[in-house]
């Protein structure tokens, strides 16, 4: 048996116990089944050399348990369709907070605490896809414990992780610390302005392989990377800016990280960069915010209730540099999206990108990416 296979029974089976318990906390216990589906469908074309990519995909597929046990103790598992077939593990945690307090701590395996985009569900980035530097410096779950002291306009997470529960075993498995703080130094009705930084410092395990810097050309169903270091570091630290402001129905929000990789015995030492910037505007409806992060869309007039839903433009600019020294691979991105949310929770979004590469598998590449989105 697997550890997510073990992991799984044993969340289920407390869920069920603790559920059917006869006690006032068991009797004070919750539990909400939900989940999402994607599926995404790309026609591409990348040249130098040329390739085509007509391709459809099911991006995401999970299903959710979460809930609470009493005041104090919340939890989530959740499952999503693997690429390449499978099931994994996402997110399996619980959050221990305590009544009258402004502390929240956090076990399990779930998000390191880096980026604005990352934190931010994909149910409602402005994009497809997020920002390059978030999968090129892999900025993804771990499981760990973490630490969450909030306020009307702040937020504060410190956290302390090993790895992510699909990676392979072994007695040297790595660990990563990492932390972020945010500020609303405006919050009104009407407008919102968000500044923050995040960083996250990571170490391999001497059972794991070197870390490697590496991106698709936008579109997930591209079949290779179109810009990749190769394996050659043992650690990496990242440092990651951001801003996001909203103001009715307009928003602007942009990220810039550099990353200082440690190279492993024998290879150079690296700094690497990315970031983006975006604009965007909303009929029928505005983006939302909540904790330091975008949150669900308010549509004004869904279809189902006598409206026609809402529609969102979004321009962005989006870049990663992974050059430096014998390590090779720069990628410049321009996003046009128009999003079409027939109601808050189902979306039909269209993206056309064109990538400008240097170093990489490929010179360029320009296509469209369309998604059908809800969840429940």
């Amino acid at each position: 048996m697997t550890f997510t296979q073990k992991a799984s029974l044993a969340s289920i089976t407390l869920v069920l116990v603790m559920m059917s318990t006869p006690t006032a906390f068991a009797q004070d216990a919750t539990i909400k089944v939900g989940g999402r589906l994607m599926l995404d469908y790309t026609i591409a074309d990348i040249g130098g050399p040329d390739s085509s990519i007509r391709d459809s995909e099911v991006r995401r597929a999970r299903l959710f348990a979460s809930g609470k046990y009493g005041d104090s103790i919340s939890y989530k598992v959740e499952f999503n369709h693997a690429t390449g077939g499978g099931i994994i593990l996402t997110d399996g945690y619980v959050q221990f907070a305590p009544k009258s307090s402004n502390l929240k701590v956090k076990v399990g395996q779930f998000k390191t605490h880096v980026s604005f985009e990352e934190q931010t569900s994909s149910r409602f980035i402005s994009t497809i896809e997020r920002g390059a530097f978030t999968d090129a410096f892999e900025l993804g779950r771990r499981l760990g414990v973490s630490v969450n002291l909030s306020g009307d306009n702040y937020g504060l997470d410190v956290g302390a992780f090993g790895t992510n529960v699909e990676t392979e075993g072994g007695p040297e498995e790595g660990y990563a610390l990492s932390g972020r703080g945010y500020y609303n130094p405006v919050k009104t009705d009407d407008a919102l302005a968000h500044v923050g930084v995040s960083w996250r410092y990571r170490k391999q395990g001497d059972s794991q392989s070197d870390l490697r810097y590496r991106q698709r050309p936008y579109t997930h169903s591209a079949p290779d990377r179109i810009v990749n270091t190769g394996r050659f570091a043992d650690s990496d630290n990242v440092i990651i800016g951001e801003v996001a402001f909203l103001k009715d129905n307009v928003w602007a929000a942009g990220e810039y990280a550099v990353l200082s990789a440690n190279g492993s015995t024998g290879n150079e030492d690296a700094d690497f960069s990315g970031g983006y910037l975006e604009a965007g505007i909303m009929f029928g409806g505005k983006r939302t915010y909540k904790s330091g992060k975008f949150n669900r869309p308010k549509v004004d007039n869904p279809v189902g209730a006598g409206g026609m839903g809402a529609i969102a433009l979004v321009a962005r600019y989006d870049t990663l540099d992974v050059q430096d020294g014998p390590y090779l691979g720069k990628m410049d991105t321009i996003v046009l999206g128009a999003d079409w949310w027939a109601t808050k929770q189902t979306r039909f979004a269209l993206n056309y990108f064109n990538v400008e590469a240097e170093n990489g598998t490929a010179e360029s590449g320009n296509g469209v990416v369309g998604r059908l989105s809800f969840d429940f």
